[in-house]
């Protein structure tokens, strides 16, 4: 779930432009200084920018997004609430500076802790859904059911995601899985097909990115996405997307240009660091 500001193509330049990010900076294993590794403070493109600040525990602050559209300029303002070092909720402000938040999520945890088991999304302070999420014994989610809310305040699942992992951590494929109201079997609705390449995801590095605005590929993978080809169930063809980078001396991109496959269309996003 999203807030309306930020969706279809959000996501996308998300995936492209945030693959980079740790609660507390990790340290180079080749480097005899031990030098702590960047973490990701800005994506900035032609149509939107995104912008990280840090509390002293290298866990995210505050996370805004401005996205600039031919008319308007819409702002969404992320504030994660940590309770006893663990991510409890998240705020959403359409304003830079943070006022008239309201909770945006809360999250629920397996019994044996460290996993979130729950994602339940709010408006105007009340549930209308959740996420469940499924992980593997390495800790990887492989699977994410999404519930809404019935008119009588029960919740059903219509909708779920598999995710398929790779000895290198990346996640391979994505399949999407529908059934109508009062259906009963799952439908094969897309399929997403990933490769990568060999260096490190700034984004990955960021601790509970991925809960704080989307759980994708590109928040979760150890490395950057070079291609991302898309199935439609009953379609013919795909579409593919592809993505080139240019890297800074430790290897992580400062630049990322995207090809859309569908409309022709490209976009090049840049990175800085802390």
């Amino acid at each position: 779930m999203r807030t309306a500001n930020f969706r279809e193509r959000i996501a996308l330049a998300a995936m492209l432009a945030i693959t980079i990010l740790a609660s507390f900076r990790n340290t180079d294993a080749d480097s005899k200084e031990r030098r702590p590794l960047p973490l990701l403070q800005g994506i900035n493109s032609q149509a939107s920018t995104m912008l990280i600040s840090y509390s002293q525990r290298n866990t995210i602050d505050r996370l805004t997004r401005i996205q600039r559209a031919s008319e308007d300029t819409y702002t969404d303002v992320r504030i994660p609430v940590y309770k006893n070092g663990r991510l409890a909720s998240t705020l959403v402000s359409g304003h830079t500076n943070g006022e008239n938040s309201e909770i945006f999520s809360s999250f629920e945890y397996t019994t044996n802790y460290p996993l979130i088991d729950k994602i339940h999304y709010y408006t105007q302070g009340q549930v209308q859904g959740y996420d469940s999420l499924v992980y593997n014994a390495a800790a990887q989610i492989i699977a994410r059911y999404f519930f809404s809310r019935n008119a009588d305040n029960t919740y059903e699942c219509h909708n779920y995601q598999q995710y398929t992992w790779n000895g290198e951590g990346n996640i391979i494929r994505l399949d999407n899985y529908g059934r109508s109201r009062g259906g009963t079997n799952f439908e094969p609705g897309s399929s997403v097909t990933y490769t990568y390449d060999q260096h490190p995801n700034p984004q990955k590095q960021v601790t509970d990115l991925c809960y704080i605005t989307d759980i994708m590929p590109a928040f979760l993978s150890a490395n950057n996405i070079l291609t991302e080809e898309i199935r439609y169930a009953g379609a013919a063809g795909t579409h593919l997307n592809t993505y080139s980078y240019e890297y800074n001396a430790l290897k992580y991109p400062v630049s990322v240009t995207a090809h859309y496959g569908l409309d022709g269309l490209s976009d090049t996003t840049q990175l800085s660091y802390k």
